[in-house]
C-alpha cells in the first residue's frame, strides 16, 4: 500500500538533496537526514556550540546547599523553594514542547538536529531541579504542592503554555491531513510558537535566575546556583538558536507577510509575559520576604531589561520604559562561566566544554 508523506515517518518521495533546498517549516516531510546540503549552517554550528557545553545533573556535591536549606532563615527558605518550584515546573514544560510540538512541521534537517539538542538539554534542567529537590529538601513533597497547588507558580507561565498547546492541536490536524500547509492559520500558529518560545527563555528564566544568584551572593546555596548557573548559560544559547530561526523565516517575504498578521498577538505575548512576571515578583516579595540586594523595583527593570531586545528583535513597538542600563550589573558573575572561577579544591569545577581540543598537529613529527 502506498504511504501517505504526511503520516509516514520516511518521506521517500522527498527530492530536495538535488536541489539543496530544505525550508525550515512546512517544506516537504523529510526523508534522509542531510548534512551534504545544509543551507543554514548557522542552526548546525549553534547545535555544536550546545553539545560542547553538555554537562549532568550530578556534577556538583549538593551537600552544603542541603545544610544550608536546613539551617537558613524563613525568608531565604522560602524564596530558594518558590524560586526552584516555578523553575521546575518550567522546564518540566520546555522539555515536553520544543521538539515534540514544533516536530510535525519541520523540514531542515539543521533545525530538527537544533531543536532535538534544545529539548534534550531541557530534560537535563527539568531533571536537574528535580534533584536539587530530591536531595536538599527532607520533605520533597513540599515543592511538588508549590507546583501543582499554587496559582501564583501555574499563573506565571499561562501565555507560553496556551501557544504550546495550540501547536500540538494544529501538528495532530497538519499530520492527519486535516489542514494545508498553505493554510494561513497554520502559519500563524507556527511563527506564534517560535515567539513564546522566544520569550519563554529570554524572560521568563530570567526574573528567577536573579533570586538564585542573589542568595547565592550571601554565600549561601553555593552548589544550587552551580548548577542553575550551567542552566542558565544553556538558556542563552537557547535564545542565540530562537532568534536564528526567527531570522531566518523574517527573511522570507511569505513568512514576513504571515508575521504582520500576528504582530499584534505577537505584542500580546510579549506583554503578558512581561506582566506574568511582575506579578510573580510582586507576590515574590509579599508576606514580608526579601533578598539582599534585590527588591522588586529592580527585577522589574530585569524584566523589562531583557524584553525590550525581543520588541527591538521582532520590530514590535514596546510600550514600556526603555531600561538604559542593566539594573543588575552583577548578573554577569553568573551569566559568564570564566568569571567565576574557583579552585577546585573548595567547590566543584564546571568551567569546561566538551571536544574543545584542536588537533593541528597533523604534519608534525614528535621524537618520543
Amino acid at each position: 500500500m502506498e504511504k501517505n508523506e504526511m503520516t509516514s515517518i520516511f518521506n521517500q518521495d522527498n527530492n530536495a538533496w538535488q536541489t539543496g533546498r530544505y525550508p525550515l517549516v512546512l517544506g516537504e516531510p523529510l526523508g534522509l537526514y542531510d548534512s551534504v546540503n545544509v543551507p543554514y549552517p548557522k542552526l548546525f554550528d549553534l547545535y555544536k556550540l550546545q553539545k560542547s557545553m553538555d554537562w549532568t545533573e550530578d556534577e556538583v556535591n549538593l551537600e552544603q546547599s542541603r545544610m544550608d536549606l536546613i539551617n537558613c532563615s524563613k525568608n531565604n527558605y522560602d524564596i530558594m523553594v518558590k524560586t526552584l518550584a516555578f523553575q521546575w515546573e518550567l522546564d518540566s514544560v520546555a522539555s515536553r514542547a520544543i521538539a515534540p510540538l514544533f516536530a510535525p512541521f519541520v523540514t531542515n534537517s539543521e533545525l530538527w538536529v537544533m531543536l532535538s539538542k534544545q529539548s534534550e538539554v531541557e530534560n537535563l534542567h527539568a531533571l536537574t531541579y528535580s534533584e536539587i529537590i530530591r536531595q536538599c529538601l527532607s520533605d520533597p513533597k513540599e515543592v511538588f504542592e508549590a507546583v501543582m497547588k499554587n496559582d501564583e507558580v501555574l499563573n506565571r507561565s499561562t501565555t507560553v503554555i496556551e501557544a504550546f498547546d495550540k501547536l500540538a492541536e494544529y501538528g495532530a490536524l497538519y499530520k492527519l491531513g486535516k489542514i494545508q500547509k498553505d493554510d494561513l492559520a497554520l502559519k500563524q500558529v507556527v511563527l506564534k510558537g517560535f515567539v513564546a518560545l522566544y520569550c519563554l527563555e529570554k524572560v521568563e528564566f530570567m526574573s528567577s535566575f536573579a533570586c538564585t544568584f542573589a542568595l547565592a551572593e550571601q554565600n549561601i546555596f553555593q552548589g544550587i546556583a552551580k548548577l542553575v548557573q550551567k542552566i542558565a548559560q544553556d538558556e542563552q544559547v537557547h535564545v542565540m538558536m530562537d532568534e536564528a530561526i526567527l531570522e531566518i523565516l523574517l527573511a522570507d517575504a511569505e513568512w514576513i507577510e504571515v508575521f504582520n498578521t500576528i504582530r499584534d498577538d505577537a505584542a500580546k505575548i510579549i506583554s503578558e509575559v512581561i506582566e506574568q512576571e511582575f506579578s510573580w515578583n510582586k507576590y515574590l516579595f509579599s508576606e514580608n520576604r526579601s533578598i539582599v540586594g534585590l527588591n522588586e523595583t529592580l527585577l522589574n527593570e530585569w524584566v523589562l531589561y531583557n524584553a525590550q531586545d525581543l520588541y527591538r528583535f521582532l520590530g514590535v513597538d514596546n510600550p514600556y520604559p526603555v531600561i538604559k542600563n542593566k539594573p543588575l550589573v552583577w548578573m554577569d558573575n553568573w551569566l559568564d562561566l570564566n568569571k567565576t572561577q574557583n579552585a577546585n579544591q573548595e567547590s566543584d569545577n564546571t568551567n569546561y566544554r566538551l571536544n574543545s581540543v584542536l588537533d593541528d598537529s597533523e604534519n608534525e613529527i614528535f621524537d618520543i
